[in-house]
């Protein structure tokens, strides 16, 4: 379906990519995992970004996982899938594959390990929007990538329509807070860190990208609704609830916790592909210890059925 920046709000997870031993889709896992977050009440699904480990899969594997999620959601929420390219040729053919397998948008990453100027990253979207018949939700997560795009920049991205949105992972909450009064009337400034949704929301963001939600939904959702309502302290009372999770979570290089962790709640996900590793057994303690210390009838149910 065509979406627009309307059609990107409230919680939209950045789930794992559940995968077999030689790397390929684990596709009934792929399907119930899709089932479990649309029933939490998510408003979006995020698949193949750097949660999915989008460049560690192969080409066919990350299609494999858009369509797979595609045909699991049967359009009831919109499907943003992640394109990591670190240059322009490479990330056309992932956007064009992940077109054909019925992605509704792309999340597509700044270009990374060269420098380029602003005028470089304009061009660049610009360029991208040109070849890739899909919305683009830009990724600006700098500590990753080492360049941080200007409020600036994204404006002039927005204003002229070569975005529809971000991922924002930029925790400089004053840059967060120029690029909503820059061009938060026209893109959907999309929080992207776990640690500052509620307050990002807040302030104007009408959803967040998240990875933790791809474990308890249901908590996401219930602190958006609050922030989003004007109930700051109490989405801020449940998200301190969620520090020893999402600590636990990013101890580790993600996603290497966070698929454990769905192992811990019934999902065989796999393990996470080389370079990374297993995370190690004193941070799968930190996992299983905030998930037990969650308040959660789904997520103990879970728990106890795994």
């Amino acid at each position: 379906m065509a979406i627009t920046r309307q059609d990107l709000s409230g919680v939209l997870p950045a789930f794992p990519t559940p995968t077999q031993g030689d790397g390929e889709i684990n596709v009934p896992v792929l399907k119930s995992l899709i089932d479990y977050l649309i029933r939490g009440g998510v408003g979006g699904l995020v698949p193949v970004g750097g949660t999915g480990e989008f460049t560690a899969l192969s080409p066919a594997a990350r299609a494999c996982a858009v369509e797979t999620t595609v045909a699991a959601a049967a359009g009831r929420v919109p499907v943003v899938a992640g394109v990591l390219s670190p240059g322009l040729a490479e990330a056309v053919a992932a956007g064009q594959d992940l077109r054909r397998a019925g992605a509704d948008a792309a999340l597509l990453l700044v270009p990374f390990y060269v420098t380029p100027t602003q005028a470089g990253i304009i061009d660049y979207f610009r360029a991208y929007r040109d070849r890739v018949d899909l919305p683009i939700v830009l990724y600006d997560i700098p500590y990753r990538t080492r360049i941080t795009v200007t409020p600036e920049t994204i404006a002039t991205l927005a204003r002229e329509g070569t975005i529809i949105g971000m991922k924002a992972c930029n925790p400089d909450i004053a840059h967060f807070e120029r690029v909503l009064a820059y061009a938060g009337e026209h893109m959907a400034v999309l929080s992207g860190e776990d640690g500052l949704f509620p307050v990002e929301v807040a302030m104007g963001a009408p959803g967040g990208i998240l990875a933790t939600a791809s474990i308890v939904p249901g908590h996401w959702v219930e602190m958006f609704r609050l922030a989003r309502d004007g109930k700051l302290p109490a989405a801020l009372q449940l998200h301190h609830k969620m520090f020893p999770l999402i600590d636990a979570v990013f101890a580790e290089c993600n996603p290497g916790p966070l698929k454990q962790a769905m192992h811990l709640i019934g999902f065989d996900a796999g393990h996470v592909l080389l370079p990374l590793k297993p995370p190690a057994q004193a941070v799968m303690d930190q996992v299983r210890k905030a998930l037990a210390d969650l308040a959660d009838k789904d997520l103990d149910a879970r728990l106890e059925a795994a």
